[in-house]
């Protein structure tokens, strides 16, 4: 798993490639810490270079959504392929995230919302 991260404005965007499963999860894990840490709570997280996301890579994105969320912050997902998008139904997480085509639209709904 590599994430490039990218910021435009008070937004974070990060471009994840390869397999988010059980060793990718610690290179997501530090880049949404690093997010927090450094207090970018927006954050758009690209996953068209997502091939698989296993029951671990999806617990990582829930668990820090809420601890971004509790700093007044958001995710919202771009490029959900139709095996996440099944995972989010199975795990009953489809209403926690904001869904969007591209990256510019992801990026023009936290605009649209300050």
């Amino acid at each position: 798993m590599t994430i490039k991260r990218k910021e435009v404005g008070n937004v974070t965007v990060l471009r994840m490639e390869g397999n988010l499963d059980e060793s990718g999860v610690d290179t997501l894990r530090d880049a949404l810490l690093i997010c927090l840490d450094s207090g970018r709570c927006n954050i758009v997280m690209n996953l068209g270079g997502v091939g698989q996301i296993s029951f671990m890579g999806l617990g990582v994105i829930v668990e820090r959504l809420r601890k971004i969320r509790a700093r007044g912050g958001d995710i919202k997902l771009v490029g959900v392929n139709l095996h996440a998008e099944r995972l989010f139904r199975m795990a009953g997480i489809t209403s926690l995230f904001e869904t969007y085509a591209s990256e510019p639209l992801a990026l023009r709904a936290y605009q649209e919302a300050a």
